[in-house]
């Protein structure tokens, strides 16, 4: 294997890792983008936005359980299904990953 040389090495493709390459790399510079596993950083795959996207799921259910208070009828119980809550957090994690990744410069 050679070794390639850099004039910068970026540590991170969270938010402010891809802009930061794409301005270096704008500038001439060679550079090296390096993530451990997943583009968009924590918010988009472990923190903010799967957690966001499960709360209103549950938001969603709370409303549905409260609708007669708000002069709604239902025909019966309101249930959850955890695999399409899941399914749908997922999906909104994938998006957001193929978006931060179709960003990346170079």
């Amino acid at each position: 294997m050679t070794a390639k040389r850099f004039d910068a090495i970026v540590i991170g493709a969270g938010q402010a890792g891809p802009p930061l390459a794409g301005r270096l790399e704008a500038a001439g510079m060679s550079v090296a983008l390096i993530e451990r596993k997943f583009v968009g950083g924590t918010c988009v795959n472990t923190g903010c936005m799967p957690t966001k996207t499960m709360v209103a799921s549950a938001y969603a259910a709370h409303l549905a359980r409260r609708a007669a208070d708000y002069g709604v009828a239902l025909s019966g119980p309101v249930g959850v299904d955890y695999r399409r809550v899941k399914a749908r957090k997922d999906k909104v994690t994938n998006d957001a990953r193929a978006i931060s990744k179709a960003g990346l410069p170079g």
